[in-house]
């Protein structure tokens, strides 16, 4: 007899698992600690990526995915419209300054727009972006060393060489107004002092004047994904028509791939005995919690043996005590699970840090990733 009642099923199942609180409670607690180590593990391991990539972004100079390296106007718009592309930013670099206070660690003088800004890590935390004429932005350190205090409006004199796509050519001088400005980041290769569009624009037509080139304008992008970033780079460079491999090809556009994210590393130095290894650990990690749930489960069912075998004789059938025993699992892993992601990821989350200070990495770069991968 087949008795389509999925309302008594239902109340049966939720009798039942009432009818056997404390181990239910102790299956949820299972259930909730092996939820909370794999999610405390994959956070703090993901997490420390994460973390070594800002430390290796900061050393770059930026985070964006890769750059497209001196385009024009044209190529710079079918480049940032190409569907792999998900944003760009552009950089004109104008000139370098490397001696005197400078000596130490150079500054480059260059208009970005709010994107590279932002990818820079250059967005003014006090004031705002320069917008016109001889506005300017720096950090605190540059700032120092010209001996500038940091405040709004404050007169910057800077001396810097211009430079085009060949050479050096000049010094030029000026005095700009400080709009906005940042902490200095140690770590930064370079100090960017970031200028308006029109004075770029200015300054550039005077140096072409004189016969140099135009300045050189730099289009950092980032891509759909970080994976593969230069497979990505060269097929929109081929889908446009360009080459990349070329200083002299007008129809050249060069790529360039930010280093310091790890699939990139990994692209470039990959080891088949590397790739196996961390296959076997993930195959390993899922199927140590496939068998720790999973005896859960039957020590669970097994306690309950001779009550499924009354509800057998009275004539419930073998699928509905097969919904019965899904509906209490689904019931107990509904409770566990999710307790054991949140804490998991708040214990991963909170260790982290303590990781980072046993290792060369300062523990101020703390980045906690929220990988769904963790989930």
């Amino acid at each position: 007899m087949n008795v389509k009642n999925r309302k008594c099923i239902r109340k049966l199942s939720l009798k039942s698992l009432y009818a056997n609180r404390r181990r239910n409670l102790i299956a949820i607690f299972a259930i909730a600690l092996t939820t909370l180590l794999f999610t405390s593990m994959f956070t703090i391991v993901l997490s420390l990526n994460a973390s070594y990539e800002t430390y290796q972004f900061r050393q770059v100079g930026g985070y964006a995915h890769g750059t497209f390296k001196d385009v024009s106007p044209e190529q710079a718009e079918r480049i940032a419209a190409h569907p792999k592309v998900k944003s760009a930013g552009a950089r004109k670099v104008i000139g370098i300054t490397a001696d005197g206070v400078f000596s130490k660690t150079p500054a480059e003088i260059s208009y970005m727009d709010a994107n590279c800004t932002k990818w820079s890590y250059a967005t003014p935390t006090t004031g705002r972006m320069p917008e016109s004429g001889k506005e300017v932005t720096m950090d605190t350190a540059a700032l120092q060393l010209l001996g500038v205090t940091p405040e709004l409006g404050a007169e910057v004199t800077v001396s810097y060489s211009i430079t085009d796509k060949d050479q050096t050519a000049f010094t030029v001088t000026d005095t700009f107004t400080l709009v906005g400005y940042w902490d200095y980041d140690e770590l930064m290769p370079v100090h960017y002092i970031n200028i308006s569009r029109d004075y770029a624009d200015d300054i550039e037509a005077q140096a072409v004047k004189t016969g140099l080139q135009p300045f050189r304008t730099d289009l950092n992008v980032m891509m759909a994904s970080s994976t593969n970033i230069q497979g990505q780079m060269e097929q929109v460079d081929t889908d446009l028509g360009y080459t990349w491999d070329s200083y002299t090809d007008p129809n050249s556009v060069r790529i360039g791939v930010n280093w310091g994210y790890t699939s990139s590393q990994l692209e470039s130095h990959l080891d088949p005995e590397l790739v196996i290894a961390i296959a076997a650990f993930l195959l390993l990690v899922i199927f140590t919690g496939y068998l720790i749930i999973y005896n859960i489960f039957q020590i669970s069912v097994a306690g309950d043996i001779r009550f499924y075998g009354l509800l057998k004789t009275i004539g419930t059938t073998p699928r509905q005590l097969k919904r019965i025993i899904r509906q209490q699992a689904l019931l107990l892993c509904l409770i566990g699970i999710p307790a054991g992601l949140l804490l998991g990821y708040g214990i991963g989350a909170v260790l982290v840090p303590v990781v980072l200070r046993s290792t060369q990495l300062d523990a101020g770069i703390t980045t906690i990733s929220t990988s769904p991968v963790i989930f």
